[in-house]
């Protein structure tokens, strides 16, 4: 597990070296938002707060983080255009897409249970940004899911959905209509048992999706 972790790692290192960030303070053109629709695949890893044992702990909620990114190869699928000065609309070719979650689960007592976890735990907020590798540059994703229903579902590992049920609001590119989906397929183990886990962190595989709108 270790090394698998080591090595989703370096891949992310590896293309968010392909990815200009500017820092905060630092003057430049904020590129166009764009608009139409996009669907890119990518792999990463996660992690929980408190980690998710059989039993859990008498907690209500469970912090989630999650980053991950696109193969270089860029299985991306979209639709997407930018106004140009123009007047007309200018497609934007999409490569891939490094994303970044924060945020929290919610559930009844022993929320990082298994089975809790895998039937009932919910949205409470989590944030998610997604920062595209385009041509032409476009501006980043920011979507807030907030309120939603159980966001584990899937067999023989458990795959988590957001929105589920969530509300969601979104800043930058594809925010309008406001809708989108982050699908996860994890390595975590569907069927609870004494030795299950424990996953104080989780992998996601290259099969795991975002689709806007």
């Amino acid at each position: 597990m270790y090394r698998k972790l080591l090595g989703i790692g370096a891949a992310f290192a590896l293309l968010m070296t392909t990815v200009t960030i500017v820092g905060e303070g630092v003057s430049a053109a904020v590129p166009p938002g764009a608009h139409g629709s996009v669907s890119c695949h990518f792999a990463g890893v996660g992690r929980f707060g408190p980690k998710l044992t059989p039993a859990g702990n008498p907690v209500t909620a469970v912090k989630f983080l999650f980053h991950g990114a696109s193969p270089s190869s860029g299985p991306c699928t979209s639709s997407a255009v930018v106004p140009n000065t123009g007047g007309t609309l200018t497609p934007v070719a999409i490569h891939g897409v490094v994303v970044k979650g924060a945020g929290y689960l919610a559930g009844p007592a022993n929320a990082n249970s298994c089975a809790v976890f895998s039937t009932t735990d919910a949205v409470g907020i989590v944030k998610v940004k997604l920062v595209w590798v385009a041509t032409p540059a476009i501006a980043p994703t920011v979507i807030t899911y907030s309120a939603g229903g159980p966001v584990v579902s899937g067999s023989p590992t458990d795959v988590i959905t957001l929105p589920s049920g969530a509300t969601m609001t979104a800043t930058g590119s594809f925010s309008i209509p406001g809708t989108g989906t982050v699908t996860l397929l994890t390595n975590i183990v569907s069927a609870c048992s004494a030795s299950w886990g424990p996953y104080p962190s989780f992998t996601f595989g290259i099969g795991s999706s975002v689709a806007l709108p």
